[in-house]
C-alpha cells in the first residue's frame, strides 16, 4: 500500500496542506524548524493514532485552534484499490476556547471516512516504519521505551494484541485505584474485605496479561533472529546482537507455553502479593513491567557499548521491526526516514538504503546534495524521486 495524497488542517504549522506524492520516494528537505518533520509526524499518526513525538495531541493542534485533520489517500499494491485513512481530534472547547460542557476532548479514526468506535479495529489497515534519532532510546533510555516499541509493533501486525494491551491496562488501572483508595482509608491495614475484592481482577487480569506475555515472546523471537542478522551485516560480523525477552513469567513456562497454567500462575501472584501491593500502593508484577534486554557479545549496550555500537543496535532494532511487518503483512510499509541520514555514517546509511527495496519512502533532511547521490545509486529502476521544499509551513515541489 502507498500514499497518494496527504491532507493537513490545523496540524502544527499546517492550516491547510493537501500535497500528492510519488509511490516511490519523497523527499523533503529545507532548514530546521520548517515543518518537515510535521509531515512525517503526520503519516505517523495515521498508523499508529499516535505521535512519535509527544503523547498530547493538544500540542498537535495548530495555534489559536481547538482540532486537526489528518487524512491520507491510499492505493493497494495488490489490486490498486484506492481508499483512505483518516484522523480527528477536538480538544472539547467551543468557539471561544472555553470548555464546552456538552463537549469533551475527543480523538476519531476513521477507513474510508467510516469512523471506527475501536482502536484495535483500525489497526492494520495502513503500516508505517518510523527511522528516527529517537530511536537511540531504545538502548539509552529505560523499559518503557522497549515496551511501547513491542507495543506498537504488535498492535500493526496484530490487531487483537492491542484489544487485550487495552484490557490489561483498564483492570491494572482499576486495581491501582482500588488500592490507593483503600490506602486512603486506612494506610496501615488491609483488611479481608479488600483481598477479596482485590482476586476478582485478578482472573481478567491474568487473561490478558497471558496473551500479552505470549505475544510479546513469540515476537521478541523473531526480533532477536532479524536484528541479529542485521547487526552482523552492520558490523561485518564483528559482533553479535541479542535480544532477549524479559517478563514476570518464569523462562520454561515462555518455552512450553500453556495459557490456563499461565494465568493459573498470573492469578495466583497476584493474590499473593497483595500485603505488599497495598504497602507499595502500587501493583507492581506483571506485564507492565517487561523489557527487551539487549546485549553484544553478552555485554551490556546501555552500560557498556560505544555511542556507534549504540547506533548499530538501534539500527538493527528499527531494521527488525521493518522485517517483521513485511513477513506478517506480505506487503512493505511505508518507510518515514525523519532527519536520520546526518546521524548515520556511510555504512550503517548503505545498510539501510539496502534493505528499502520497493517501499514507499519519505524522507526529511536539511541538504537534499547530502543524500541524492546515494539515494539514486539505491534505488530501483524506473524509481521516481520527488524533492519538496519546506519553507515556514509552505511546500513546494521542485
Amino acid at each position: 500500500m502507498y500514499i497518494r495524497s496527504i491532507e493537513l488542517e490545523n496540524f502544527r504549522n499546517y492550516r491547510r496542506l493537501d500535497l500528492e506524492v510519488e509511490p516511490s520516494v519523497n523527499v523533503f528537505f529545507g532548514a530546521n524548524a520548517q515543518g518537515k518533520t510535521n509531515i512525517i509526524e503526520a503519516i505517523y499518526l495515521c498508523t499508529s493514532t499516535h505521535s512519535h513525538r509527544t503523547s498530547k495531541d493538544q500540542e498537535l493542534i495548530t495555534h489559536g485552534e481547538h482540532d486537526y485533520k489528518v487524512k491520507l489517500k491510499l492505493t493497494s499494491s495488490y489490486n490498486a484499490y484506492d481508499e483512505s485513512v483518516s484522523v480527528i481530534y477536538t480538544d472539547g472547547t467551543n468557539k471561544n476556547g472555553d470548555l464546552s460542557p456538552s463537549k469533551k476532548a475527543k480523538k476519531t479514526v476513521f477507513h474510508d471516512d467510516v469512523p471506527y468506535e475501536k482502536m484495535s479495529e483500525y489497526f492494520g489497515i495502513f503500516n508505517a516504519v518510523i527511522f528516527a534519532p529517537e530511536d537511540l532510546m531504545l538502548i539509552k533510555e529505560g523499559p518503557s521505551v522497549r515496551r511501547k516499541y513491542l507495543n506498537v509493533l504488535l498492535s500493526q501486525v496484530k490487531p487483537m494484541y492491542f484489544h487485550e494491551l487495552t484490557t490489561f491496562a483498564r483492570l491494572l488501572m482499576n486495581r491501582n485505584r482500588i488500592i490507593k483508595n483503600a490506602r486512603i482509608k486506612n494506610s496501615k491495614v488491609m483488611d479481608s474485605a479488600l483481598k477479596e475484592e482485590l482476586s476478582i481482577w485478578s482472573e481478567p487480569m491474568a487473561r490478558a496479561a497471558a496473551r500479552i506475555i505470549r505475544d510479546r515472546y513469540i515476537f521478541s523471537l523473531r526480533i532477536d533472529a532479524f536484528a541479529r542478522k542485521h547487526h552482523e551485516s552492520i558490523s561485518h560480523s564483528s559482533e553479535t546482537l541479542f535480544v532477549k525477552y524479559k517478563t514476570c513469567v518464569p523462562v520454561d513456562m515462555l518455552e512450553n507455553f500453556n495459557e490456563e497454567k499461565v494465568v493459573e500462575y498470573l492469578y495466583q501472584k497476584w493474590n499473593d502479593s497483595v500485603e505488599d501491593d497495598f504497602q507499595h500502593g502500587i501493583t507492581n508484577f506483571g506485564p507492565q513491567r517487561d523489557d527487551l534486554l539487549m546485549s553484544l557479545d553478552g555485554d551490556g549496550l546501555r552500560m557498556f557499548a560505544s555511542q556507534g555500537q549504540q547506533r548499530s543496535a538501534a539500527l538493527s532494532m528499527k531494521l527488525a521491526e521493518l522485517d517483521v511487518v513485511r513477513e506478517e503483512t506480505k506487503d512493505s510499509p511505508v518507510l518515514l526516514l525523519d532527519d536520520v541520514f546526518g546521524e548515520l555514517d556511510a555504512q550503517r546509511r548503505r545498510c539501510l538504503l539496502s534493505e528499502i527495496g520497493d517501499a514507499q519512502i519519505f524522507i526529511t533532511c536539511t541538504d537534499k546534495s547530502f543524500i541524492e547521490q546515494e539515494l539514486v545509486d539505491s534505488m530501483q529502476e524506473n524509481s521516481k524521486i520527488a524533492f519538496f521544499e519546506v519553507v515556514k509551513g509552505a511546500v513546494t515541489r521542485v
